[in-house]
């Protein structure tokens, strides 16, 4: 059970200041900004909210994207290679991908490799990919639920990659737990 106490923010009405902000003003084809408008209807947000959202994502993920590294594929074609891959394979790709690929990204997009540059990255990278996931955290531990719906070989991957990145690299203490389309990582403090 999540810990509720005074000190725990997510229970607590916080009151931050505001981002300075400034009225600009953008030609749109009509086309354009009625499906947007319909999206932030769909998404029960204001139209403000939603531009803001999409600049928020551009900023911090597809316009470094490419520069990165990082290209887009269909999900069953990534399910399709990680199932004909032996765990052997696997381990070594996990291996590979946290040692080279995490650190360069992170580095690239977050200008460092750390814990808190890390969670920031796969917290945008899980909202940016629309997988499903929870943050939770706890008196020792936070946790981080992920449904990616992808089968269980790519769910070994994804705790092959963290148990590489969080207890190799960062020499950070973790545990993960796996179901078919579930990891389950926990950090502990």
């Amino acid at each position: 059970m999540p810990k509720k106490n005074d000190h725990d923010l997510s229970y607590m009405t916080v009151s931050l200041p505001k981002a300075s902000t400034n009225c600009v003003t953008f030609r749109i084809p009509v086309q354009k900004l009625a499906e947007l408008r319909a999206e932030s209807e769909v998404k029960q947000v204001s139209f403000n909210t939603l531009v803001n959202q999409i600049i928020k994502e551009h900023l911090e993920w597809h316009n470094l994207a490419s520069q990165a590294k990082l290209c887009y594929m269909p999900k069953s074609f990534l399910m399709r290679i990680i199932e004909r891959l032996a765990d052997e394979e696997l381990d070594e790709l996990a291996r590979d991908t946290a040692k080279n690929d995490i650190v360069d990204v992170s580095l690239f997009l977050r200008g460092s490799f750390t814990l808190t540059s890390l969670s920031d990255l796969t917290a945008t990278w899980l909202r940016i990919s629309r997988i499903p996931h929870r943050f939770e955290t706890y008196e020792d531990h936070d946790r981080i639920i992920i449904e990616h719906d992808m089968g269980f070989k790519y769910s070994y991957f994804i705790r092959q990659i963290a148990r590489y990145v969080l207890e190799v690299a960062l020499e950070a203490k973790m545990s993960c737990d796996t179901t078919d389309n579930t990891v389950v990582l926990k950090l502990y403090r």
